[in-house]
């Protein structure tokens, strides 16, 4: 009888030991992925960054447009 709870404790240790190694997998693919999504943010938000500044020229340039437009047609 006592070589049976062993036997019981021995595989619930193991399914445990099993389940703790699966576990630590998965927290290193986690971390992987995160890192991952990390540099993927971090290149986004230079994109943004980037486009945000060539939207501003863009507007500064037809804001420049529109005021040589208006001077043209007031002095028309």
């Amino acid at each position: 009888m006592a070589i049976e709870q062993f036997e019981r404790l021995e595989e619930g240790l193991l399914r445990l030991l099993a389940a703790h190694e699966a576990a630590s997998g998965e927290k290193e693919a986690l971390k992987a992925e995160i890192s991952s999504k990390d540099l993927e943010i971090a290149e986004l938000k230079k994109n943004l960054k980037r486009l945000e500044g060539e939207r501003d020229q863009v507007r500064e340039k037809v804001d420049g447009l529109l005021a040589r437009l208006e001077t043209l047609i007031q002095g028309a």
